[in-house]
This record gives C-alpha cells, sequence and structure tokens, in this order.
C-alpha cells in the first residue's frame, strides 16, 4: 500500500491551498494526499453546545478589543471563530479523525490550529504570525493580533511541535526566532508562487500606457488613500494617466482617470496585469503579498512600502522602489517611471527573471521536499520523532 501523507488547510487560503496540493502530489508522487480542512470540520463535527460554549471565549478574549474599537464591530464573526477554543476545538477533532491512521508526515498551512499528531513528522508552511503585527510600523498591532490565550495555548505549541516550518519571508522567520524563541534550525524561508494563469502574451508597448495598477480587496490597509494623493500629483504631470483599482470598490468619484473594477476571479486576472505600465500598492500591513509576485510575473516594476516580507520580493532600484509610506515619493517615483518606458521596460523585465528563479511553485515545491527529505533521513525511524511532541 502506498504511504499517506496528511495535508491540514483552512479553506482556500488565497488560492494557495491548491498550489500546495498541487506540489505536494507532484513531488511526492508515489503518495496518498489525504486533506482535512478545518473549516469543514466546524462545519460539519462541531456541535451548537460548543459554540455556545464559545461565546464566553469569545467574549474574554476580544471582548474588550470590539467594545473600545480595537478590533471593527463588523468584523466580530471574524474574531468569534479566532478563539482559543476553537482552535484546540479543531485540534482535537484531527486527532479523533487520524485514530489509527498512519502518515509519513503531517503538512499543515497557517497555524491557526496544531495539526501535530503524536510519532508523526509535523511540518507548517506560513506566511505570518500573530505576533508580526507588532512589527509594522504604521498599524495597530491589536486590530489585527489573535488573543494571548490563543497564542499560549495553541499558536505557541503548534510552532513548537513541528518538525520544520517553512516560511513565505523573512519577516516570519524573524519573528519566529525573536518573538516565539524558536531554533533558527527549524525555520526555512522558501517564498510562495505565482496563482494568476501567466500567458506568452507580452505587449512591451504597455510602458507608453501610462496605466498605474492597484489590486487589492482591503483598500486602506492596501494604502489606497495614500495612492489616491499621490495619482492627484501625478495628474498634474501626467494628465493622461490611469488608475485601474482592482479588488475593492472606494469612491474616487473626485478624481479623474479612476477605473474601479472591484473584485475579479483569480482566472480573469492576467488581462489586467497585461495592460498595466507598472504596479503600485502602497499597504501598510503584509503578510507577505503574492500580487507582487504576480505584478513581477507579468513584467511590471512595482511601487510599495519598506515594510514586512516585501524587501524579499523588490530589491530597490532593480525591479521597483520600497518607499516609507510617502505620498510626495510615490508621486515622484511613479511620474519618473511613467516619463521613462525604457526604465520601466528593464525593471519588468529584472522582476521576470528575479520571479522565475525564486518565486515559482515548482521551486517552492521542490525546496520543501527537500528540507523534508533530509530532514526524515536524518531523523531515522519515525518513532524517534516522538521527541518533537509536547
Amino acid at each position: 500500500m502506498s504511504p499517506k501523507i496528511l495535508f491540514l488547510k483552512s479553506g482556500s487560503f488565497s488560492n494557495i491551498n491548491n498550489k500546495v496540493h498541487q506540489f505536494l502530489k507532484s513531488e511526492f508522487s508515489g503518495h496518498i494526499i489525504e486533506t482535512i480542512d478545518a473549516w469543514e470540520i466546524l462545519k460539519k463535527r462541531t456541535f451548537i453546545f460548543c459554540y455556545l460554549l464559545n461565546i464566553y471565549f469569545f467574549i474574554t478574549e476580544y471582548g474588550y478589543d470590539i467594545v473600545i474599537g480595537n478590533k471593527k464591530r463588523k468584523e466580530w464573526l471574524q474574531w468569534f471563530f479566532a478563539t482559543s477554543f476553537i482552535s484546540l476545538q479543531i485540534s482535537r477533532e484531527v486527532k479523533k479523525i487520524c485514530r489509527g491512521k498512519e502518515f509519513k508526515f503531517t503538512f499543515q498551512t497557517q497555524s491557526i490550529f496544531n495539526g501535530k499528531l503524536e510519532k508523526t513528522p509535523h511540518f507548517i508552511y506560513t506566511d505570518h504570525t500573530t505576533q508580526t503585527n507588532r512589527l509594522y510600523p504604521d498599524v495597530n498591532a491589536k486590530q489585527y493580533m489573535r488573543s494571548k490565550r490563543f497564542i499560549n495555548k495553541s499558536e505557541v505549541k503548534a510552532y513548537d511541535n513541528a518538525s520544520l516550518i517553512f516560511t513565505f519571508g523573512s519577516l516570519t522567520a524573524s519573528s519566529l526566532i525573536n518573538q516565539y524563541k524558536i531554533p533558527e534550525k527549524k525555520i526555512i524561508t522558501v517564498y510562495a508562487g505565482c496563482n494568476t494563469n501567466i500567458e506568452n502574451k507580452f505587449n512591451p508597448e504597455k510602458y507608453f500606457l501610462k496605466n498605474i495598477l492597484f489590486v487589492g480587496t482591503e483598500w486602506e490597509r492596501k494604502g489606497g488613500p495614500l495612492l489616491l494623493k499621490a495619482f492627484e500629483m501625478v495628474l498634474k504631470q501626467h494628465p493622461d494617466a490611469n488608475l485601474i483599482i482592482v479588488g475593492c470598490t472606494p469612491d474616487v468619484s473626485h478624481l479623474p482617470n479612476c477605473t474601479v473594477v472591484g473584485k475579479v476571479r483569480v482566472e480573469d486576472m492576467a488581462s489586467y496585469y497585461e495592460k498595466a505600465t507598472l504596479f503600485c500598492l502602497p499597504t501598510i500591513r503584509e503578510p507577505f503579498g503574492i500580487v507582487f509576485i504576480e505584478a513581477m510575473s507579468f513584467k511590471l516594476p512595482i511601487i510599495a512600502n519598506k515594510i514586512g516580507s516585501i524587501p524579499d520580493i523588490v530589491i530597490n532600484g532593480k525591479n521597483g522602489y520600497l518607499i516609507q509610506n510617502d505620498s510626495m515619493e510615490y508621486s515622484k517615483i511613479i511620474c519618473n517611471l511613467l516619463s521613462d518606458p525604457q526604465k520601466c521596460k528593464e525593471m519588468g523585465e529584472n522582476g521576470f527573471k528575479f520571479a522565475k528563479s525564486e518565486f515559482n511553485w515548482e521551486i517552492v515545491g521542490k525546496k520543501i521536499k527537500n528540507s523534508i527529505n533530509n530532514f526524515l533521513i536524518s531523523d531515522g525511524e519515525l518513532d524517534k520523532t516522538k521527541k518533537y511532541f509536547d
């Protein structure tokens, strides 16, 4: 019988989980991939009395922050499912479902629950930690952070129990080392790939079109208001410039040359990247930023804030520019690029080569496979992995 791998996930994870499943299936071709979705557990295996009990934990862990405005009241349902109780409930159900089953290893994306099974090597692939929110200079960390009880009862144990932790970017790796005290030897930064289909079509004339592309579902968090201020200044020098906003629907009626597209399916995103001259996203909080990889894959120069793991992706002056959240500086650089199509093309080519060499799902999958195989070989017999189980 073929050996089994358990893939633990939570929903689509912005279409990333489909890509992860694909490379697990490809890189471990002789194995059977069994999948457990945390959201399916909550929908099908959680009794009503558990949700009633969770009200206590929800109020205890998030009630105060919601009342005083540290968390948005309209997002209360999101926080209801972010309690330590829900996380531990998912972890318990995973163990029940897997009782009596044997897996070569378990592979989990994100760390909202602890998927560790006794005597089974466990690997985590994540773009963020709860405490990473403290590392963004222009963000109220409490707006995004899970509770201290969640961190102590679930998240810390998930990291401690993991055999290896794969991170999307260097900021998450730094957080694990400095904020969670995880040994550096357990952490490997492997990046991530592009989720949008890349076709061979390429129109070099796009660098003359003066189309500025913004892609993001959260207008304020992604720096939309700052970009509007910058664009207003850009129009004074380039009255024929255009701003295309994809992913959200802000009110931009006070400015000309703004096109609000709203939400777009992943499979339909290519056309917007293909017609853009440059990509600008002044985000103030970014776990990783796969949209930057998508922009690079479509040969676009990038302008963004120097925060999070964005410096892993954007090399200042090479494939784009990193800015300290200043609208005047954004307008200056945007104007310079719109005036220099050749520079846009050069930066776009640099970004494309960089994405192809580092930010590619096939490459990410091979890095993860090699690291897992090296761990399993060095660890020897599977029963030795009990040293990782607390």
